[in-house]
């Protein structure tokens, strides 16, 4: 129930942005002002032959003449015929994963893992399983490895066994040879023999399907993170690392193995076609600029975000949808499963 002091903040929201507009000879009409847990939304509705463009290119002179928060992302909701222009609220609060898995009910999902809560409170779920892989960019401090961490800490509370590459042996570390069910490769040829052995057990679990048997009876779910691709392309001066996992990439849905990809560097020259094509659902944390953002997402919109977790999730369920990622890291992970999944 909206209180009557709040529907007058309200309809003074949506009058304040239409004056702005009116002032910028914008031919827009804001329908819609909602404040969140940690957001505000406003749902525009543009005019006969008004463009997006036209609103895109006094973003910045909006945002000041509104005093916002932050920087905005414009979303197309084209169910409802709006574009939503939203604002995160500053100091948003922080999501301890294991204290809100805990008051958080799963769905029905193959590999489903918590990602964090949109800004209206709604936890956000990817199925690994379904998706099949995920691409994860993002610079420096943007929350991209804590976002690995919570995927982790997601896999090691199912029947999935993980293999990790860390090329710059930081991120990774306290979980080598602590955990059952994780192998970790720190070094271009460790990370060419896990690929090598992954293909292998690829064409393992094809042999079995074919035999007619099911598959979950031999092999559990396998996922391959790989934090900081970028290194390992740059190393791989013959391509034979490129071309086991454009291999592994291409074949290894049906046999339940699936990928998780992060770089910092999302240029093309990185993330060439054949990975891009087989790599559905991607997640962009904060990155440096708007073609970075046009690589990972296909839109722009992840140059503005705040870092420290605050990412925007493009492909399968969702499309462009703001999230702040859960806390959480490898210490925490090794102290919350101190038991059965330790050796």
């Amino acid at each position: 129930m909206i209180l009557e002091d709040d529907y007058i903040i309200y309809m003074n929201e949506q009058e304040n942005l239409n004056n702005i507009f009116s002032q910028f000879k914008i031919a827009v009409n804001c329908t819609n002002f909602t404040k969140y847990k940690n957001s505000l939304c406003y749902d525009l509705k543009l005019a006969p032959r008004t463009r997006i463009q036209h609103i895109e290119k006094y973003l910045t002179e909006i945002s000041l003449a509104l005093k916002a928060p932050s920087n905005p992302i414009l979303q197309i909701l084209a169910k409802e015929g709006v574009l939503r222009l939203e604002y995160i609220l500053p100091n948003p609060e922080k999501i301890d994963l294991f204290t809100f898995g805990q008051n958080t009910i799963k769905p029905e999902g193959k590999i489903q893992c918590l990602l964090g809560e949109d800004f209206r409170g709604e936890p956000i779920w990817l199925d690994i399983g379904y998706a099949p892989h995920v691409l994860i960019a993002g610079t420096t401090g943007s929350g991209k490895s804590t976002l690995l961490h919570t995927i982790i800490a997601n896999l090691l509370t199912m029947n999935v066994s993980i293999d990790l590459i860390d090329p710059k042996n930081i991120e990774f570390c306290n979980y080598n040879n602590k955990f059952n069910r994780v192998n970790v490769s720190f070094d271009y040829n460790g990370a060419l023999n896990t690929i090598k052995f992954l293909c292998e057990e690829m064409e393992a679990r094809y042999a079995v399907l074919r035999a007619g048997y099911k598959l979950e009876d031999y092999f559990p779910y396998r996922v391959l993170i790989i934090d900081e691709f970028a290194d390992l392309i740059l190393q791989d001066n013959n391509k034979e690392l490129f071309t086991y996992l454009c291999l592994l990439i291409q074949k290894s849905r049906a046999a339940g193995i699936h990928l998780i990809l992060s770089t910092q560097r999302p240029s093309v020259n990185i993330l060439e076609g054949t990975i891009k094509a087989n790599v559905p659902v991607r997640i962009a944390c904060k990155v440096s600029s708007a073609i970075d953002s046009r690589v990972i997402l296909g839109e722009k919109g992840a140059e503005h975000l705040l870092g420290n977790g605050d990412a925007i999730i493009n492909g399968l369920n969702y499309t462009m949808q703001r999230f702040q990622a859960a806390y959480t890291n490898a210490a925490k992970v090794g102290i919350y499963f101190g038991g059965s999944n330790m050796k």
